[in-house]
């Protein structure tokens, strides 16, 4: 359900009749952003704190807004973790029990595991659902829903057990063992649990088609609406991705997650933090010192976060599509907002200066073929291995950079046929392989 590392936020409505009066102050970003998001016919909607002001903006096409019921994705991960830990709060389980105490055998999962070791993904476990996903979403064969999925564990990575390697198949045993210790349904668990106590209207356990207000699901371009299947959100998401919700429904959860106890007591809630490892906790990704949340990504849907817990301040956002569009570049500019930064316009792409490194590149390191391809006076980066078609912007005389996955790709003096590839920290030199001129 997800290849990059991304970004999380929380809000909350003290007065719902001031929470959207401050949408003019987000008006530099939707000036940066409403053109070339219809003109990929994309929309993205935002919802913000900042400083207690509740601000939103829809940006593009498809009329997205606060009220759009979505897929939420991964994001569920984050749900899944309270209801475990709200037992641990009962004394009905501990973190350091075996899974083998709660379900019956598995094969290809080591019943040792532990149930930390599954909120952290520190488990070497085997990916099941992100596994053919787009084929089982677009299946017509309805025993594809009921198929046993951990019935297709393969053998594990024991050298990954007590490392973080992100996997699904976790969470998917984690709602496993909420149902034996509870006797209830993961489902009714949510409900009961977390969506009615906070007030929670419209969000639901799962996507199904009769969802009011539910935003158009598109992947590759198209409206896959009529593939929508709750049993794919159900019985395949699970406890890993099911769950459909709005922004301003995220916007409580996550006020009342981090600002009261109404779902688990603060030192657990500090425990969910500061356990695990760098990268992740228990349910929560760790963005930076101050910045947890949870993204999440579903074929039809991408949703973003991230909450400061020295601030209070959230950011949230959504798309029906599953990846954000344009999102490095929105997410930069909303943390520069948010910190009353200025927010540099778009430069105009030099043509004479870059269309000559178009081509196709190898990142060896990755064994992934980059494409850099020219297109109607525009400059996009492509990686057909991951779906990826990105447009790049310039950054400076000699650097472009990619809106979608955060890549920098940078001239080396003397060479046309090599560039300097920079992400998230990491360099490196690709080299032309194909020419496309």
């Amino acid at each position: 359900m997800k290849t990059l590392k991304e970004f999380t936020c929380i809000l909350f409505v003290l007065v719902q009749s001031i929470a959207f009066s401050q949408t003019k102050s987000l008006e530099i970003i939707s000036n940066k952003y409403n053109t070339p998001l219809k003109e990929q016919n994309k929309g993205v909607a935002i919802l913000i704190k900042k400083k207690n002001n509740l601000e939103t903006v829809s940006l593009g096409n498809h009329n997205l807004t606060k009220n759009s019921v979505f897929n939420i994705g991964s994001a569920t991960k984050t749900f899944t973790a309270i209801l475990i830990l709200q037992e641990l709060e009962k004394g009905n389980l501990k973190l350091t029990d075996s899974i083998g105490q709660y379900l019956t055998p598995i094969a290809n999962v080591n019943a040792s595991l532990t149930i930390e070791d599954l909120l952290t993904h520190e488990s070497g476990l085997d990916e099941v659902i992100g596994k053919n996903i787009q084929d089982i979403f677009y299946a017509k064969n309805d025993s594809l829903y009921n198929t046993n999925l951990l019935s297709q564990v393969e053998k594990n990575n024991p050298e990954m057990i007590g490392k973080f390697d992100y996997c699904n198949t976790n969470y998917f045993l984690l709602g496993r063992i909420i149902e034996k210790v509870t006797d209830q349904s993961y489902f009714d668990l949510l409900r009961e649990r977390i969506f009615v106590p906070l007030g929670m209207k419209n969000t639901y356990s799962y996507v199904h088609k009769n969802i009011p207000n539910l935003a158009t699901p598109f992947h590759d371009e198209k409206d896959v609406t009529a593939y929508l299947d709750y049993r794919y959100f159900a019985n395949i998401a699970y406890a890993a991705g099911s769950i459909a919700s709005t922004l301003s429904d995220m916007e409580l959860f996550y006020k009342s997650f981090f600002e009261t106890e109404v779902l688990l007591k603060k030192e657990t809630v500090k425990m969910m933090i500061t356990s695990g490892n760098d990268s992740y906790g228990l349910g929560l990704q760790k963005f930076s010192k101050n910045n947890v949340g949870h993204g999440g990504n579903n074929i039809g849907y991408a949703f973003r976060n991230q909450y400061n817990l020295v601030t209070k301040d959230l950011i949230l956002m959504f798309a029906n599509y599953r990846t954000i569009p344009l999102k490095n570049a929105i997410k930069k500019d909303l943390l520069a907002y948010m910190n009353n930064e200025p927010i540099e316009s778009f430069k105009s792409l030099d043509i004479n200066v870059f269309k000559k490194y178009t081509g196709t590149y190898l990142l060896k390191e990755a064994n992934l073929k980059l494409k850099i391809v020219f297109e109607d006076s525009k400059m996009y980066l492509v990686c057909e291995e991951q779906g990826l078609k990105s447009k790049l912007t310039q950054k400076n005389d000699i650097s472009l950079s990619d809106t979608t996955v955060g890549a920098t790709l940078t001239i080396i003096e003397g060479s046309s046929t090599s560039l300097t590839f920079q992400q998230n920290g990491f360099t490196t030199t690709i080299n032309k392989i194909i020419s496309e001129i």
